[in-house]
This record gives structure tokens, C-alpha cells and sequence, in this order.
């Protein structure tokens, strides 16, 4: 057997294995998990959320009539959370756009039994001053905050043995309406793109759905072999790329028999 058919059975092994290696130690990381945001969709912008201040308010207050990036996250989250939102804010601050007169931040936690007093701590942690007055920190009952999650297209799961979510990560884009615009997955972004997305939401713009990657934020336990971060998504691309490039070498290395 060739080489690069050796190869490709290991890698083809590895693409099936993959999975079932890591759902073997628990339960499947992306079963009710996804990041789906549905361009265009219309967010219920009417529910009533308590923000860092105290004040309660709808969403729309929230969005302040800018266009808008929208994080659902929880703020006890030690894996993806705080890489997602300082990711977030990283490309905001290279974005060229200045917080609060060209565009808000909402952070909503996902988690209802957040209290005033974290979103404030994790506000002033997470969030540099000179952006500050542009963010707000939300918390809702767990009615408001899954409304809100299905409409953008945010799926999570509660896992009560671990009292902890499991999500995945990105952030959504929204026009001053409250109109999913655009959706940015994974936790590092290109400034320029979110800049260029906002100021096109700030028009009532819809952008185009970006590459499928999916990044879950899992917690890993040692004691019980559960997976911290699923990246399966991305290793079978990666691993899809590597079959392409392996077939291709091998077509070009047969044209090349043949001509001899």
C-alpha cells in the first residue's frame, strides 16, 4: 500500500474516531449546543432585562439605537468566555469606530442566578474604561434570556451535575432595530470585519453567513474524563482538507506515470 493511501485510511479513521473517542468520556459536547444566528431574523428586542445599573429595560433601550454587537456568554464561565469577550472587545477597539457613538455592546448572561453585583465586577474586569460607557452587562429570568437565545440562534445546554453551560462561542451583530445582521463564531476576529459589519448594520444592512466553524465551550473534568473544548468541527475540516490535498497528489502523481 502507498504511502499517501496509508495516510488517508489513518486520517479517514481519525475523522470517524474523533467524536467517538471524546463522547465515549461523556455526553455528546455539541448535542443542544450550536451557534446558528438566523441573518435577518427579528430579536425580541421588547423583553425586559435588569443591567449593570439596576435599571430594568427592554433590549431595545439596551441597543440605544446603534448598531449593536450582542454576546450570550455567563460570567462564572472560566473556558471560552472570557478568551469570546476579550476577543470581542480586542476588535472593537482596532475597529476605528468610536464605543458609543458608533455602535453599543450587550453582554446577556445566560445564567439567571447572576447577580447585579457580578455583571458591575465583571463589567469594570472585563471591559477597558475608555470603552466602558458603550457596553451593557444584562441579566434576565430564564424565560427572557431562552426568547432571546432562540431568536438569535444561540443553543445552550445547563448541565446540573456540573452546575455549568455548555455553549458555544461568538457573538452576533444587530442593526439599531434589533435585526440579526451578521454573526462572528469562534473567539478571534478580524477588526476590520466587525467594523465593516457594524457600520453596514447601522444601515439596516444584512451581511453573509460566515465559515461554519464551531467552537463549544465544554468544561473538562479530570475525575470524569469529560471534554473541555469540542473543536470536532474544525478537526474534521482539517481533516477533510488533508484528504482533498491527498487525493489531488495522488491524481498528479498518477498524470504524471501515465505521461512518462
Amino acid at each position: 500500500m502507498s504511502a499517501w493511501r496509508r495516510a488517508a485510511r489513518i486520517a479517514a479513521a481519525a475523522l470517524v474516531a474523533a467524536p467517538a473517542a471524546a463522547w465515549a468520556h461523556g455526553p455528546d459536547p455539541a448535542q443542544g449546543v450550536g451557534f446558528a444566528p438566523r441573518l435577518g431574523a427579528q430579536l425580541p428586542v421588547q423583553l425586559t432585562f435588569t443591567d449593570d445599573a439596576g435599571r430594568d429595560l427592554p433590549l431595545a433601550r439596551a441597543l440605544g439605537g446603534k448598531p449593536a454587537v450582542l454576546v450570550l456568554g455567563y460570567l462564572a464561565c472560566k473556558d471560552l468566555c472570557p478568551t469570546t469577550l476579550a476577543g470581542v472587545t480586542q476588535a472593537l477597539d482596532a475597529s476605528g469606530l468610536a464605543p458609543g457613538r458608533d455602535y453599543r455592546a450587550v453582554f446577556v448572561s445566560i445564567d439567571p442566578r447572576e447577580t447585579l453585583a457580578d455583571l458591575r465586577r465583571e463589567k469594570v474586569a472585563r471591559i477597558a474604561a475608555v470603552s466602558r460607557t458603550a457596553w451593557t452587562f444584562l441579566r434576565g429570568d430564564a424565560r427572557a434570556v431562552d426568547r432571546l437565545a432562540r431568536a438569535e440562534g444561540f443553543r445552550y445546554r445547563y448541565e446540573p451535575e456540573r452546575d455549568a453551560f455548555a455553549h458555544a462561542a461568538g457573538f452576533a451583530v444587530v442593526t439599531p432595530e434589533g435585526v440579526v445582521s451578521r454573526d462572528f463564531p469562534g473567539v478571534r476576529f478580524d477588526a476590520r470585519a466587525v467594523g465593516t459589519a457594524l457600520r453596514e448594520a447601522g444601515q439596516g444592512g444584512i451581511g453573509a453567513p460566515p465559515s461554519p466553524l464551531l467552537l463549544l465551550c465544554y468544561h473538562f473534568d479530570p475525575l470524569t474524563g469529560r471534554y473541555t473544548l469540542a473543536v470536532l468541527g474544525a478537526l474534521r475540516a482539517a481533516i477533510a482538507v488533508f484528504l482533498a490535498g491527498a487525493a489531488f497528489w495522488a491524481w498528479r502523481l498518477r498524470a504524471r506515470r501515465a505521461r512518462r
